[in-house]
């Protein structure tokens, strides 16, 4: 079997609603889209995503670095292309556009040999449940104000999410402390919550934070420091009862093995499509396992859903409905848990006509 066509394409699709935390705005999520077709007919899709910058690039990678590695290639042999990949862009790889490239390649594959193999993804990977709790983050921006945040973190408990993330990273560290209580005296101490800094502060100033917020029964702490400081987070960690989840920003797998070595972390978060696609996030997750940690992955629940239904260590999927906009069918929340789509494949049940109102030139 082998490889016979590969086509990309770009799309720019807008955020729902506004969204902004301590360090950015998600002004929009450019989406390289990549099809890859096999001897068969068989069509495996995957993408990658900015929240506004570099999608053009990723798509340039993926036309010129990576397509010419799969022609010819047997789709099946997902880590020697991988390794291909990497070893063939690693002066000006190893993480950030590269590896987000190399993401939308190796998730496209997984879904070729799902379907292949006649079987959801998940149960392709491991299958270890069929449900998986969602937390709610889309209420939690930092420009709501704290009665807006209030009344939305109830509204989504209500509506049955097992758990909030708020942002954190005011210019005044007493807001925060203030919305945080709020929060938790208004939806009560059954739900999880969450915070999230995006890198906001410094070793010291996230443990001023942490030491006022002891008693909020927080369940993670995330992103607390810029994520290449791993001593701070070290740190952190050895002040603090409250649990440090970090990986949004981690590029590879081998400043994650640097967290778990180091004991730097309770949570990790490996994103999907930021560490190298669904074969990275796979050996994350099973390296967390063999040290008793925990994954948690960040953003993408269409995709992520499958991955966290994989394995036996995973705590929750994000509820962010980034892609809502261009899917013909969206996830389900039961109970408090997203299923997977039982369909073969990553089951992404994309619309042409709704993606195409966002295609780039």
């Amino acid at each position: 079997m082998k490889i016979r066509d590969v086509r990309t394409t770009l799309y720019d699709i807008p955020p729902q609603v506004k969204r902004t935390d301590a360090i950015q705005a998600f002004v929009s999520m450019e989406f390289p889209f990549i099809e890859i077709e096999d001897d068969d007919g068989v069509v495996g899709t995957g993408f990658s995503y900015t929240i506004g910058k570099g999608g053009e690039a990723i798509k340039q990678v993926i036309d010129a670095y990576l397509t010419p590695i799969l022609y010819d290639e047997d789709p099946s042999n997902i880590d020697r292309i991988w390794n291909r990949m990497w070893m063939e862009t690693h002066w000006v790889g190893r993480g950030g556009i590269v590896g987000l490239g190399i993401a939308a390649v190796d998730i496209a594959l997984w879904d070729l040999m799902a379907q292949r193999a006649n079987l959801p993804l998940y149960k392709l990977l491991g299958g270890a449940k069929d449900t998986v709790p969602v937390y709610n983050t889309d209420g939690g921006w930092l420009h709501l104000t704290e009665d807006e945040l209030v009344r939305q973190s109830v509204q989504y408990v209500e509506h049955g999410y097992k758990g909030i993330k708020i942002k954190v990273g005011r210019e005044n560290l007493h807001e925060d402390v203030s919305r945080i209580f709020a929060v938790r005296k208004a939806i009560g101490q059954e739900p999880y919550l969450m915070i999230d800094a995006n890198m906001k502060w410094n070793a010291r100033e996230a443990t001023q934070l942490a030491c006022r917020i002891e008693e909020a029964d927080i369940f993670w702490f995330e992103e607390p420091i810029a994520a290449d400081d791993v001593d701070s987070h070290v740190d952190l960690r050895q002040k603090t009862t409250i649990p440090i989840a970090i990986g949004e920003t981690i590029y590879n797998k081998y400043v994650f093995q640097e967290y778990i070595a180091q004991g730097a972390a309770d949570i990790l978060q490996p994103d999907a499509v930021r560490v190298g696609g669904i074969t990275e996030w796979m050996k994350v997750a099973h390296t967390a396992e063999c040290f008793g940690l925990s994954v948690s992955p960040h953003f993408l629940m269409d995709l992520h859903v499958h991955l966290s239904a994989a394995v036996q260590n995973s705590l929750f999927v994000e509820y962010i409905p980034s892609l809502d906009p261009v899917l013909s069918e969206t996830l389900e929340l039961k109970d408090g848990h997203f299923s997977p789509p039982n369909r073969p494949g990553h089951g992404i049940m994309f619309d042409k006509d709704k993606l195409e109102q966002y295609s780039v030139a």
